[in-house]
């Protein structure tokens, strides 16, 4: 599904909550970029604050490139650790993001900090959707000594900044197994699965809406959206032998809808999408994508060829999670897009300068056929972002001299056709952004990064950019 990026202006509000000392939302208005030197040259702009930046692009902008709408930096030093970057999170006029133990929001339209909201130590989960009414459910650690676990649950309305209920998990023996969380929201359900237990609570009040279904089987992780698709595991607990099935649950009761066994061996790796159902299953380096119809039974199967995680090899490339899979949400992908018959994805990169790079790839759904391929540009790698009135969109990503582009080929197959050229003076910075988040819809673009904290430096980390607007 396309993530939507919202554009209507957004005002500067003073947001009060329910926070403890130091976890309240504080005004955003006046954000103050780090000091950093003003870049010599015309054509090196990675130096300058975000004002400076936004100015100095559409002064020097050539015919047929985007205009940069806004730019926003990190503006913290960080712990001297990669961190994940959890969000965008998209509602109303509000686009928000959280790092380490802060949650902000900022106006879609002009990228002004519209509110801030700390927590006492860092988050650990969050889901990768809000609820329709702009509601998200964070998990951050207990305490900030080494080893605390992640067990502290904090709703937040992401239109406002306003903290929400605040809910302290029982331990469960959750630590003693293993840390991964996977978190979704569901309607007005929140779900927070982990070590072979599920806890379920109303996004509203946190009150417990179920728990783990009765039967052997328990699920391990659901998809956020209007669909809650199930990956679930019906192997005794601790046993790695794979004996999985893929559920749809009702989210006001925890039960399943059906099931839909993958097969001797094979194991649920990602939800691609939920409407309609595809699903990534893998067994041992085999890769495989299953098609389901809306009543769990078998549409297709579309290979994949193989991958091999632990290596990061792939005949295929497609990008899950965040930093070293901080979180295990199942439904956390970009470079995957469905249509009500078809599967986009594209090839595994050849890392080729002056040829074809990788290719885009359309899969019937019914059949699970290939139906047609169109090459990336020389040099250029692309990627599927969604499909919109026939078209499927695509991102041609950037190099350090080019700026990246949103696309279009038709559905049926064809040319890629270039509607928003990103202007080449970003391009280095773009370029840093791999492995992030693009969204588009209605003539403009938002690039997010995923991943920071990897520099050394910190007036570099300080000054990184998190967020690129383009378009009129």
């Amino acid at each position: 599904m396309l993530a939507v990026l919202l554009v209507a202006g957004a005002g500067v509000w003073f947001a009060t909550g329910g926070g403890d000392d130091g976890e309240r939302p504080t005004a955003g208005g006046g954000d103050r970029p780090a000091a950093s030197p003003t870049a010599e040259g015309k054509g090196d702009t990675t130096d300058r604050t975000d004002s400076e930046l936004v100015d100095a692009v559409d002064a020097g902008r050539e015919q047929g490139e985007a205009k940069l709408r806004w730019v926003k930096s990190l503006g913290v030093d960080l712990p001297g650790q990669a961190l994940t970057v959890f969000g965008p999170w998209q509602s109303g006029d509000v686009v928000a993001h959280a790092v380490r133990r802060t949650v902000s929001g900022y106006s879609a339209q002009d990228g002004r900090k519209v509110w801030s909201l700390k927590v006492s130590a860092d988050i650990c989960a969050a889901p990768t959707l809000p609820t329709g009414d702009g509601k998200i459910v964070i998990a951050f650690e207990e305490h900030t000594e080494d080893g605390a676990d992640c067990s502290v649950l904090r709703m937040i309305d992401l239109r406002t900044g306003r903290a929400g209920w605040t809910k302290t998990l029982p331990a469960g023996g959750f630590r003693e197994i293993r840390r991964d969380v996977a978190m979704s929201l569901n309607g007005g359900t929140v779900t927070y699965a982990r070590a072979g237990r599920v806890l379920a609570y109303d996004v509203g009040g946190g009150k417990e809406v179920f728990g783990m279904p009765a039967g052997p089987c328990r699920p391990y992780a659901f998809t956020s959206g209007p669909r809650m698709i199930a990956a679930t595991s019906c192997a005794p607990l601790g046993d790695d032998r794979a004996d999985q099935r893929i559920q749809e649950v009702d989210p006001l009761t925890g039960k399943a809808r059906w099931t839909y066994d993958v097969g001797a061996g094979w194991t649920v790796d990602q939800v691609y999408s939920t409407d309609p159902l595809v699903v990534s299953v893998q067994k041992g380096d085999a890769w495989k994508a299953v098609a389901l119809r809306a009543d769990g039974t078998l549409r297709a199967e579309i290979d994949l060829g193989t991958r091999d995680v632990d290596f990061g090899f792939a005949d295929y490339e497609v990008r899950c999670g965040g930093y070293q899979m901080v979180t295990s949400n199942k439904d956390d992908c970009a470079g995957v897009a469905v249509d009500s018959d078809t599967f986009y994805v594209s090839t595994k990169r050849q890392h080729a300068e002056f040829d074809i790079d990788n290719k885009l790839v359309a899969f019937d759904l019914d059949s699970g056929e290939q139906k047609w391929t169109v090459a990336a540009p020389l040099g250029r790698r692309v990627e599927p972002l969604g499909t919109e009135d026939g078209q499927v969109l695509v991102y041609v990503a950037p190099t350090k001299k080019q700026g990246g582009e949103i696309a279009t080929v038709p559905a049926a197959g064809g040319d890629l056709k270039t509607v928003l050229a990103h202007p080449a003076s970003t391009a280095a910075i773009e370029d840093g952004f791999a492995g992030g988040k693009v969204d588009y819809t209605n003539g403009r673009s938002l690039v997010t990064r995923s991943v920071v904290g990897l520099e050394e430096d910190d007036n570099i980390e300080v000054t990184t950019k998190m967020f690129m607007a383009f378009g009129d």
